[in-house]
């Protein structure tokens, strides 16, 4: 049986900082690049995920499988092309080594997304997590806040809803009581973490790119769409302004 352990960095952290051409398959080819992302960069998890891949590969030789190392990247543009250079990649792989089964190895909840596009080619027998345990020394918060004001995508995430929330509250804690104010921040937080649990954002990011093929293609209903929606804002705003007219004559 033979199987291929599969490494995935899907923001292409190992060949940013190697300049290595992906697809890089084969034990020696693996170890080398170990040895070059290590150099590079000693923090980076990049490391323990490819040595993980090392010692999992390692383990099915041992046992009788026939298994093969590889590293496939993606690409820090946009997920979509990133995506797409990971199937190409994979797709790669196939052709030359026609694996029955995978097992994907990542670092982190974003490279395990990739796992759908892995099983939609090959059989995917596991999927190995890593998880770096740190050294004691360096679970200092001042360590930790460091690492995080550093991560840009943390920043986005937790740090701007922080600061609107913390902006609006004041505000709100003037115009209004206390407990309208704290409502209206709390509605506001339930709002950024439903959009982020519910990845609009990922959804939001391939919506002009879908809407422009779709006028290219001659697809009526996204005009009809965009119609409707401008009718019913201003069908909304008529309204609004009918209920306030009618309000102040009651008055």
């Amino acid at each position: 049986m033979s199987t291929l352990v599969l490494c995935v960095d899907r923001s292409n952290d190992v060949g940013a900082k190697t300049g290595a051409s992906m697809p890089v398959a084969g034990w020696e080819a693996v170890r080398s690049l170990v040895t070059d992302v290590g150099l590079a960069d000693p923090e980076d998890a990049s490391v323990n995920c490819l040595l993980e891949a090392l010692r999992v590969t390692r383990d099915l030789t041992d046992s009788g499988d026939d298994a093969t190392v590889a590293v496939v990247s993606g690409g820090a543009d946009s997920r979509v092309n990133a995506d797409r250079a990971i199937a190409r990649q994979i797709d790669d792989l196939l052709e030359r080594y026609s694996p029955d089964s995978a097992i994907v190895v990542v670092d982190s909840a974003e490279d395990e997304r990739v796992v759908p596009i892995v099983e939609s080619r090959v059989g995917v027998d596991g999927v190995d997590r890593v998880v770096v345990r740190q050294a004691r020394d360096i679970e200092s918060t001042y360590y930790l806040l460091k690492q995080f004001l550093g991560d840009e995508e943390m920043r986005k995430t937790v740090l701007v809803p922080l600061g609107v929330a913390l902006l609006v509250l004041p505000a709100l804690a003037i115009q209004f009581s206390p407990e309208i104010a704290m409502a209206g921040l709390a509605s506001l937080l339930g709002a950024v973490l439903l959009f982020k649990g519910l990845a609009i954002d990922d959804r939001l990011e391939n919506t002009p790119e879908q809407v422009r093929e779709a006028l290219y293609s001659g697809q009526v209903s996204v005009v009809t769409y965009a119609v409707g929606v401008g009718l019913a804002l201003v069908g909304a705003f008529l309204g609004g302004l009918s209920a306030t007219e009618a309000g102040a004559t009651r008055r």
